[in-house]
């Protein structure tokens, strides 16, 4: 059976020459185009492309791997169909995790690896239970990908218990959090636009920086999510089509550099975005307004299934999430209020225990 072509990684270019050879060059935008040497898919070719991609010296090839290995295995797994045609943001997050484990590790043979050494690597991570978290999470999907290339029977990382980390992430963009940032950007500025767009749709940093003109059909924007590649629709309100026609915007992206360029990554455009909150005394973040309609649409009474449309998540853990937390606090309320209604301690003034004359009656039948 023929095999399946390989999926390239981000900005490589492909070129037959006149004599009829393959040559692979990397190229960003309209940035300098850089010949990648080796074949396609080598460690060699890795090295080239890594190197155009941070910019840093080209490094000589790596040395040759042992098989059975565990580096071994990662760059098989680094090179498979499923690893590339994940989203760029979550390769590099894999990649970096994957890179620093095998900085210890990689000359160790996958056969020895077992439960015991997955819980160790979790262990040396105690003091940042997130850091073990994506650890386990991570080993655990490249153990999965070797189970059906063929290379592992099973998964070592499965039934490892992850270590509990307590945080309420980021924080929700309060109304005070608002209006603060209004009266910071009025409408019309770049900063206001930014806020806006996020408000209004809940879009992730790496989808509101992408949208634009294009995305727009009949007054709804029809987008494919960069982490997940599941279909959004919003409805653009009055607000935010407002913001978007009194502001400063790109030719295919609503959101802009200082220099009217397009932003180059979430994590420039978000770090800039902390700096705008910083500068208005605000103590948020960009995440905090997808968190914060995600927590209203929850309150007033979303399901997990719309919502997963709404935000374009492929799992359903998130919705719950936000929808368990709804529910907790609904009936919280809801126990507050009974407990007002039917409390064994009698306040007569607020109109609320034991009435006078069943009080009455209690002292009576004493």
């Amino acid at each position: 059976m023929q095999e399946m072509p390989r999926p390239r990684p981000p900005f490589v270019q492909k070129e037959t020459t006149r004599h009829g050879k393959t040559v692979w060059y990397f190229r960003k935008g309209d940035g300098r185009r850089t010949r990648l040497k080796g074949d396609f898919g080598s460690a060699e070719w890795w090295a080239s492309y890594n190197a155009a991609l941070t910019g840093a010296p080209a490094a000589d090839a790596a040395p040759t791997v042992a098989k059975g290995t565990l580096q071994w295995l990662v760059d098989r797994y680094q090179q498979s169909a499923p690893f590339m045609t994940l989203a760029p943001s979550t390769q590099a997050m894999r990649r970096n995790v994957l890179n620093a484990v095998c900085r210890t590790g990689g000359k160790m043979k996958i056969a020895g690896i077992d439960r015991q050494t997955i819980a160790a690597g979790r262990d040396r991570r105690a003091a940042t239970p997130f850091a073990a978290i994506t650890f386990l999470k991570t080993m655990s999907q490249l153990f999965d990908w070797a189970i059906d290339a063929g290379y592992m029977t099973e998964n070592p990382a499965k039934g490892v218990k992850r270590p509990n980390a307590r945080t309420e992430g980021f924080t929700p963009w309060s109304d005070e959090h608002i209006l603060a940032f209004c009266r910071h950007y009025p409408t019309g500025t770049r900063e206001r636009l930014a806020m806006d767009l996020m408000l209004f749709t809940g879009l992730a940093r790496a989808d509101a920086i992408k949208i634009g003109r294009q995305h727009l059909r009949d007054g709804v924007i029809e987008y494919r999510r960069t982490k997940t590649s599941a279909p959004v629709y919003i409805a653009i309100l009055p607000p935010l089509q407002a913001s978007i026609d009194a502001s400063p915007t790109g030719d295919m992206a609503f959101l802009v550099t200082s220099r009217g360029q397009p932003w180059g990554s979430a994590a420039s455009f978000g770090n800039t975005f902390s700096d705008w909150c910083r500068e208005a005394g605000l103590p948020v973040r960009a995440h905090g307004l997808r968190k914060r309609i995600a927590t209203i649409m929850a309150e007033g009474g979303a399901s997990n299934r719309l919502l997963d449309a709404f935000f374009g998540w492929s799992s359903p853990a998130m919705a719950s999430h936000y929808t368990r937390r709804a529910d907790a606090r609904t009936m919280a309320l809801k126990a507050a209020e009974g407990l007002n209604v039917n409390s064994l301690s009698p306040h007569p003034e607020f109109g609320a225990g034991l009435s006078a004359k069943n009080s009455a009656k209690s002292r009576h039948e004493k």
